[in-house]
């Protein structure tokens, strides 16, 4: 009897490990399949699985994977600023000494008389422009006479959610305490749009910052606002974050293909419930109301406009006279004659490409309140674009250059692009640009 129970064992045995060899290998050619490397060369496992973006390139202090996890140790990488609405925490991920994506700090000294500095202003769509775009409009941009000899530095004033009078106020601080910009290239249009729709509805004035953005961060700094919502969702993120944290630890240290596999799976189901669960979050935001002097931070109660076209309207306005004071500043005192460009991003939802499939299914979503607003808002913004324009400021529509591109570019259903995205929209301002009198 105990010969054929050791016998039965061993047979049981042999047969885990033949299948634990089977999944390893089966695991292992997926992973060769997917990253053309071996698992057990390759220095770190790729996280990309895990949150299904882009791995870190890290030159620029870009938000990569790395950044992305990093995010996951507090509810909000962001932080109240006097001036700005809110920035990064300084030093979280490649942030520099004021919480913007930038090796730099600043202001930034020209220290070489050949040095061509540009800044780039926007919202996370001009954010992905630095990240993916500059290396190909530097190499544009090259070709030409004027910036041969010269080495162009690009510093990002670019953060996600920006929306004018940001961008207006960002530029008066720093040259106010003595950046030297050569050029200013302003990136934006959806934020405006959308943002100031989302102010308007949560009773807050247009041109304050996003309050989808605001509002959260000043609930957390009075915890008398908060409801036993926002209480409850808040405790689930950090349990997310908590157990997600660890088990990317586990996928940075584990030898094994399959367990790799394994992890990096159960991490894609963490990341995606507690993506799932900020969603949640945001739409707890509560509207502000008149005369709440108990809060300590200060917001322009203004009720919400009615009328859409009223309010578009002021959307536009708005939007063409902080992008006029922009380029007013770069041409006189301060700005020492430099040059301003402003561009009018693209968006899936005011396009007539052709999409790909994947594209269809990442990019487009009919039950969005961004399809409707893009479609609204787009053609008033692209119409202030000809009155800049007819008053002298160097303005773009960037709405058609991916209408006739057959590979995706846009990457989800707000409107972001890939990297062929930017390099396109790098060749088109790279034209932009050497078109003017260089």
């Amino acid at each position: 009897m105990m010969k054929k129970l050791k016998k039965i064992l061993k047979l049981v045995i042999v047969n885990v490990i033949v299948f634990a060899a089977l999944l390893e290998v089966i695991a292992a050619a997926v992973y060769f399949l997917k990253y053309k490397a071996l698992f057990y060369t390759h220095a770190n496992a790729p996280l990309e699985f895990v949150i299904g973006e882009r791995g870190e390139r890290g030159e620029r202090g870009e938000p990569g994977i790395d950044r992305r996890v990093e995010q996951l140790t507090q509810l909000t990488d962001k932080r109240f600023h006097p001036f700005f609405g809110y920035t990064h925490r300084v030093g979280s991920g490649g942030t520099n000494n004021y919480g913007f994506y930038c090796p730099y700090d600043y202001p930034f000294k020209r220290e070489k008389a050949n040095r061509y500095i540009i800044g780039i202003f926007g919202g996370s769509v001009a954010n992905g422009f630095y990240v993916d775009g500059v290396e190909r409009l530097t190499k544009r941009l090259k070709q030409h006479p004027f910036f041969a000899g010269k080495e162009i530095i690009y510093l990002n004033y670019a953060l996600g959610g920006y929306k004018q009078p940001q961008q207006l106020e960002v530029l008066a601080y720093f040259l106010a305490v003595g950046q030297e910009l050569d050029m200013v290239l302003n990136i934006d249009g959806f934020n405006e749009i959308v943002f100031c729709f989302n102010n308007s509805r949560l009773n807050v004035d247009i041109a304050m910052p996003s309050a989808q953005h605001f509002l959260p961060m000043k609930d957390l700094m009075d915890s008398r606002t908060m409801t036993g919502e926002q209480l409850d969702s808040i405790a689930k993120i950090q349990n997310y974050k908590k157990t997600f944290s660890g088990v990317i630890e586990k996928i940075k240290h584990t030898k094994s293909a399959s367990l790799y596999l394994v992890y990096a799976s159960y991490g894609k189901f963490l990341y995606k419930q507690y993506r799932g669960e900020l969603v949640r979050f945001d739409g707890l935001i509560k509207a502000a109301k008149p005369g709440d002097e108990s809060s300590i931070v200060n917001i322009k109660y203004t009720p919400g406009v009615g009328s859409e076209p009223v309010l578009l309207a002021q959307v536009a306005t708005l939007w063409y006279r902080s992008s006029f004071m922009m380029n007013s500043m770069m041409a006189g005192g301060l700005g020492r004659g430099g040059r301003y460009f402003h561009f009018l991003q693209p968006n899936q939802y005011y396009s007539k490409k052709v999409f790909t499939g994947k594209e269809q299914r990442d990019a487009l979503d009919n039950g969005s309140v961004y399809g409707g607003l893009v479609k609204k808002g787009y053609p008033v913004l692209e119409k202030a674009v000809g009155v800049l324009r007819q008053n002298g400021v160097k303005a773009f529509s960037a709405v058609g250059i991916f209408d006739k591109v057959k590979e995706a570019v846009y990457i989800d259903n707000c409107c972001h692009f890939n990297r062929l995205g930017n390099e396109i929209f790098a060749d088109f301002i790279a034209d932009c640009i050497l078109k003017e009198s260089i």
